[in-house]
């Protein structure tokens, strides 16, 4: 088996461990960024029925500043496991185009040894 091929083959090899790996990745992610939704939800809601009281309990006690906060941390949680969700994305596309760009170039490498050998040795013996 040819040089060339070997190694980018081990090279394919390496790109598509990477790929599960970033999979997992980007479904971990996922899954965080699900469970903040159900906590996230019941801080909104808890603000909401808050804002809804009359007179006397409409007041911003402790209380209410710890459930802002609850809710402006939750929020920069999420955006944060947002960006790194669309990093992990934008790496698994790039890895996808290079496994496309490694399956292409060990097929016209081996089309071209192909000919090589095939062809070109077969008239090569005929002029000798």
């Amino acid at each position: 088996e040819p040089l060339f091929r070997s190694t980018l083959e081990a090279h394919l090899e390496k790109v598509n461990g990477e790929i599960g790996a970033m999979e997992d990745n980007i479904r971990a992610l996922e899954e965080a960024i699900e469970a903040k939704m159900g906590p996230m939800k019941v801080a909104h809601t808890r603000l909401e029925q808050r804002g809804r009281r009359q007179n006397v309990e409409l007041v911003r006690d402790s209380a209410q500043h710890q459930l802002v906060g609850e809710v402006t941390e939750i929020e920069e949680s999420m955006a944060l496991l947002n960006e790194k969700l669309a990093d992990s994305v934008r790496a698994y596309k790039g890895l996808n185009r290079q496994q496309l760009a490694l399956e292409e170039d060990i097929q016209v490498k081996s089309n071209s040894l192909n000919i090589d050998e095939n062809q070109c040795m077969k008239l090569r013996e005929q002029l000798q």
